[in-house]
């Protein structure tokens, strides 16, 4: 009786072991998907306050690269 009951206990230890491995795995693969969704929002708002300063500024004048060379004292 006490060998069927140690190796019962075994089994569960092994088992739960098993499980929080898959866990710890699950858990690491959602931070990675979480990382990359953070990267793709920050390129996202990157782009949207690109086209909303393009949006502003569509009815004023645009300066040429030599212009801006010019203006900033730059070779």
């Amino acid at each position: 009786m006490l060998l069927l009951s140690a190796e019962s206990v075994i089994e569960k230890m092994s088992m739960t072991k098993a499980v929080q491995q898959n866990v710890v795995r699950s858990i690491s693969r959602k931070r990675e998907q979480i990382a990359t969704l953070r990267e793709e929002l920050d390129d996202l708002n990157d782009y949207l306050d690109l086209v909303e300063a393009r949006v502003h500024d569509q009815s004023k004048p645009r300066l040429t690269h030599a212009e801006v060379k010019k203006r900033y004292g730059l070779k």
